[in-house]
C-alpha cells in the first residue's frame, strides 16, 4: 500500500513538474519571439539610420569639397607664385653678385689708374721743384752788352724804388701785398708776399701770404711757379681753408701748360675730397669742357 501511495505521489509530482516546464517553455518562446521582433526592428532602424547617415555624409562631403576647392586652388596658386618668386630671387641674387664683382673689378682698375696718375703728377712736380739752370754766359748766347747795360741800370735804379721814408713792419708788408693783389697789381703783390715770407718766418699770416704769392704768380701767368707755390701751401698747411682754391688754380695752371691729364686728376680730387666747396662745383663744370 505504501508502495502504491509512493508511486502515485511520484506520478503526481512528475505531472506537476511537466506542466510547470511546459509553461516555462511557452513563456521563453514568447519572449524569444518578442526579442527577435525587437532585434529585427532595431536592425531595420539601424540600417535606415546608417543609410540616412551615409547620405548625409555624402552631402556634407560634396559641400565641403565645393567649399574647399577655391581654397585648394588658391593654395596651389600661392605655392606656384612662391616657387616663381624663389626663381626670380635667385636670378636677382646672381645679377647682384655679378654686378658686385664687376664693381670691385672696376674700382680696383680705377684705383690703379689714380695711383699711376698721382705718381706721374708727383714726378712732374718734382721736376718743377728742381732749381733752374744757371744763366748762360755772354759767349754762350747770353744777353747782348747793350741789354746787359740796361739790366745793370735797372738793378741800380731798383734800390731807389725800394727805399721808403718810413720802414714798413711785417704786418704793413702783408697788408700792402693784399691791397696790391686786390688791385690785380700782381708783380707788386708778388714782391710784398715774398718779402713777408722772408722777413717774418714765424708771422701770423704765413698761410695766407703763401696763398697770396700763388695767386700773384697765377695772375702773372707763371704757371710752373704758381703750381709749386700752391703745392708748398698744401704740404705745409694740410688743413688750410685755401686748399680747394689752390688745387683748382693748380689744375688751371696745368691746362695752361697743355697738361690736361694732370688738370683732370686735380679736378677729380677736389670733387672727391671737398664735395661741398665752391671749387667742387667749378671743377664739375670744368671737367665737362675737357
Amino acid at each position: 500500500m505504501k508502495k502504491v501511495i509512493g508511486l502515485l505521489g511520484t506520478g503526481v509530482l512528475l505531472f506537476l513538474f511537466g506542466c510547470a516546464a511546459r509553461e516555462d517553455i511557452i513563456i521563453l518562446a514568447n519572449r524569444t519571439s518578442s526579442l527577435e521582433r525587437t532585434m529585427y526592428q532595431v536592425k531595420e532602424t539601424t540600417e535606415e539610420n546608417n543609410a540616412s547617415l551615409s547620405k548625409r555624409m555624402e552631402q556634407m562631403e560634396k559641400r565641403v569639397g565645393v567649399q574647399l576647392q577655391p581654397v585648394l586652388q588658391n593654395q596651389a596658386n600661392t605655392t606656384s607664385q612662391q616657387e616663381a618668386l624663389k626663381v626670380q630671387l635667385q636670378i636677382l641674387q646672381g645679377r647682384i653678385e655679378a654686378l658686385e664683382h664687376q664693381q670691385k673689378k672696376e674700382q680696383a682698375q680705377y684705383s690703379e689708374s689714380i695711383a699711376k696718375e698721382i705718381k706721374e703728377l708727383q714726378a712732374r712736380l718734382q721736376k718743377l721743384e728742381k732749381p733752374p739752370a744757371p744763366p748762360a754766359s755772354p759767349t754762350e748766347g747770353g744777353p747782348k752788352p747793350e741789354k746787359a747795360k740796361e739790366t745793370a741800370r735797372e738793378t741800380k735804379e731798383e734800390p731807389k724804388e725800394i727805399k721808403e721814408p718810413v720802414k714798413m713792419t711785417a704786418e704793413d708788408t702783408f697788408e700792402a701785398g693784399q691791397a696790391l693783389l686786390k688791385k690785380q697789381a700782381y708783380e707788386g703783390a708778388r714782391k710784398k708776399f715774398e718779402e713777408y715770407l722772408k722777413t717774418a718766418p714765424k708771422g701770423k699770416h704765413l698761410e695766407e701770404a703763401q696763398f697770396g704769392l700763388g695767386e700773384s704768380l697765377y695772375g702773372l701767368k707763371e704757371s710752373e711757379e704758381a703750381i709749386l707755390t700752391y703745392q708748398k701751401l698744401i704740404k705745409s698747411y694740410p688743413k688750410s681753408k685755401w686748399i680747394p682754391e689752390a688745387l683748382f688754380k693748380q689744375a688751371l695752371s696745368f691746362l695752361r701748360l697743355k697738361d690736361e691729364g694732370s688738370a683732370r686728376l686735380l679736378l677729380e680730387k677736389i670733387i672727391k675730397e671737398y664735395p661741398k666747396s665752391n671749387q667742387a662745383k667749378q671743377a664739375k663744370q670744368k671737367i665737362k669742357t675737357l
